[in-house]
C-alpha cells in the first residue's frame, strides 16, 4: 500500500450494500477505485470500461473483480431479490492498476470463507483521514487504536484478494468444483490455526456436500476434518520441537482452545504426549540427516552438532542405506528417533492418498507403460523401477507401469528427449525442478516423437529429492494433475473445452 511509503498496493476504502430485486436491473456507477463483488443469490453483470463490454452470471456466494473506471448493470437471474456486497479499495501504482486492466473479463470464484472475511471487513471501516500519508506521524495512544483497525482492514483486504486471485488462476484449469475444494485445501495449509466451519464451506461449493466432501478426499485422501487435524499435528510437532513453548501456547497456536482435547488427539494420532515429545526432540541429534525426512517429525537439523548419539538420536549411517525404500527409510527412522508412532501416521496419511492416486493413474492411464525422467540441465535423469526411492513411489506405490525399458533399472542419464523416445515408450511423466519451464519439455517431446498418435506426457513440479518431503510433495501434484486432467476430459466430452 502507498500510506506515506510510496509504494504500490491496495488500500481498503470502505463497503457497500445493494439491494437488487427480482427482475430489477441496478446500476452500480463508475468508480476511480477497484471494487471486489459478492453475490448472496444468482446475479448477472454487465459491465464496460478500458477491458471492453463483459457479461458475467455471478451464483450464490461467488465473487468478482470490477476494476477502476468500470460501469456495471447487475440483474437478478431469478424471481427473488438479493444483496450485493462491494468491498471499494484504493489503487496504487501504475503498474499495478495496468495489471488489473490487462487481466480480462471477469470470472466468478467462490472463495472460502468470504463472507466471514466481509463481514470482518464491516467492522473495520476506515477512519477519516487515514488515506493520506500524513498518518504515519507521531502517534498518541488514542491514535494506536485507530492504527490496529486501519492495518486489521488491510490484512483482511489481502486475504480476500489473494483467495480470490488463487481462485481465478485454478480455474482457469480447473472445473470450478475442483477449483474450490484446492481453495479450501490451500487455505487450510497456510492457516491450519483458523476456525473452519465444513458444513458452511460445503454447502457453498454449489453442489451436494456429498460431491464436495468426495473432491475433497480424492485430493488429498482425507475429509476436510481430518486434513485440517493433521495440518495442526504437524505445525504442533514443528513448535514444540523447535520453541520452548508450554504445550497449551501450542494448542491454542495450531487452533485448539482447549489444551486437554488437543493432548487427547496429539496422543491418540501421534502415539506420544505433547510433553514427552517435546523433552525428547531437544535431546536428539539429528545431524546428517536431510531436512525432508526430518520435516514429517517436525525436527529440523542443528548445524554443528556431531553425528553422535545424545540421550536418543540417529547417526545418517542408520537410515541411508541405498536399498531401502522411502517406506522403509520412514520406518527405520521413526525406530532409531524413538518416534514410531509419528512414523506410522505420517505412513497413513500417504497410504490414503497414494489410494486415491493410484486410482487416478488406473483411470487415466491403465497399463499403458511410462518412463518417469527429470529433466536437469544436462539432459535427462531417468527413474528406473528399481530406484528405491521415485522408482518405489511412482511404479510401484503410485500404480504407474514401468516400461520394459527401465524396469530393471535403477537410474541412467539421457542426453535428450530423443534418447527417451528411442526406448520405444509412448507415455513420459516429466518432473520439473524449480525454474524449469513446463512447456519446454513438453515442446521437446513432442518435437522429438513428431506427435505420433497415442504419444502422451505428465508434467509435475518437483523438489528434487526423494526424501519423504519431496515424496509426499510429488504425490500431491501427480493427485491435482490427474484429477484436473479429468475434469478437463468430462468437460470436453459435454461439447466445452479448457485449456489444461
Amino acid at each position: 500500500m502507498r500510506d506515506g511509503t510510496g509504494h504500490a498496493g491496495l488500500q481498503y476504502r470502505g463497503e457497500e450494500r445493494v439491494r437488487v430485486g427480482a427482475r430489477r436491473v441496478v446500476e452500480v456507477p463508475a468508480s476511480r477505485h477497484g471494487r471486489l463483488v459478492w453475490s448472496g443469490g444468482g446475479l448477472v453483470l454487465m459491465g464496460e470500461g478500458l477491458r471492453g463490454r463483459w457479461v458475467c452470471r455471478l451464483g450464490l456466494a461467488e465473487m468478482l473483480l470490477i476494476c477502476p473506471g468500470e460501469r456495471v448493470r447487475v440483474r437478478s437471474a431469478g424471481d427473488h431479490g438479493c444483496e450485493l456486497r462491494l468491498v471499494e479499495f484504493a489503487v496504487h501504482g501504475a503498474g499495478l492498476r495496468q495489471w488489473m486492466y490487462g487481466t480480462g473479463a471477469p470470472v466468478a470464484v467462490r472463495v472460502p470463507g468470504a463472507a466471514r472475511m466481509l463481514d470482518a471487513l464491516s467492522g473495520a471501516e476506515p477512519a477519516p483521514g487515514w488515506a493520506q500519508p500524513a498518518w504515519a506521524a507521531a502517534l498518541g495512544e488514542a491514535d494506536l487504536a485507530e492504527a490496529a483497525v486501519h492495518f486489521r482492514a488491510q490484512a483482511l483486504l489481502y486475504e480476500l484478494m489473494a483467495a480470490y486471485l488463487s481462485g481465478v488462476r485454478a480455474q482457469k484449469t480447473a472445473s470450478p468444483l475442483l477449483a474450490y475444494a484446492e481453495q479450501v485445501r490451500s487455505q487450510m495449509a497456510a492457516r491450519c490455526e483458523q476456525e473452519y466451519n465444513v458444513e458452511e464451506i460445503a454447502r457453498g461449493s454449489g453442489v451436494s456436500p456429498h460431491r464436495f466432501y468426495q473432491v475433497f478426499r480424492e485430493m488429498t485422501g482425507l475429509t476436510p476434518h481430518k486434513y485440517l487435524t493433521a495440518l495442526r499435528l504437524r505445525r504442533a510437532l514443528r513448535l514444540l520441537a523447535g520453541e520452548h513453548r508450554s504445550v497449551a501456547d501450542v494448542a491454542h497456536a495450531v487452533g485448539y482452545q482447549d489444551e486437554l482435547y488437543f493432548s487427547r488427539v496429539f496422543k491418540r494420532e501421534l502415539g506420544v504426549a505433547p510433553s514427552a515429545f517435546a523433552q525428547l526432540a531437544r535431546t536428539l541429534d539429528v545431524a546428517g540427516v536431510s531436512d525432508g525426512d526430518l520435516a514429517i517429525f517436525g525436527l529440523a537439523a542443528r548445524p554443528g552438532r556431531a553425528g553422535t548419539r545424545q540421550g536418543g538420536g540417529v547417526k545418517q549411517a542408520d537410515v541411508s542405506e541405498g536399498d531401502l525404500t522411502w517406506r522403509q527409510r520412514v520406518e527405520r527412522l521413526g525406530r532409531r528417533l524413538g518416534l514410531e508412532g509419528v512414523a506410522a501416521h505420517w505412513l497413513g496419511l500417504m497410504e490414503r492418498r497414494l489410494c486415491h492416486l493410484r486410482g487416478l493413474v488406473r483411470s487415466r492411464l491403465g497399463e499403458a507403460p511410462l518412463i518417469v525422467a527429470a529433466v536437469e540441465e544436462e539432459g535427462l535423469l531417468v527413474f528406473g523401477g528399481r530406484h528405491p526411492g521415485l522408482g518405489d513411489l511412482l511404479y510401484g506405490s503410485a500404480g504407474f507401469t514401468p516400461s520394459a525399458a527401465v524396469r530393471g533399472l535403477r537410474e541412467t542419464r539421457l542426453a535428450s528427449p530423443g534418447d527417451l523416445a528411442a526406448l520405444g515408450c509412448r507415455w513420459a511423466l516429466f518432473l520439473l525442478r524449480e525454474g524449469r519451464r513446463a512447456g519446454d519439455a513438453e515442446e521437446a517431446w513432442l518435437a522429438t516423437t513428431g506427435g505420433e498418435p497415442g504419444v502422451q506426457f505428465l508434467t509435475v513440479p518437483w523438489t528434487g529429492g526423494d526424501d519423504a518431503d519431496a515424496c509426499e510433495r510429488l504425490v500431491e501434484q501427480l493427485t491435482l494433475r490427474l484429477l484436473a486432467q479429468e475434469a478437463a476430459d468430462h468437460t470436453r466430452q459435454q461439447g466445452c473445452s479448457i485449456r489444461i
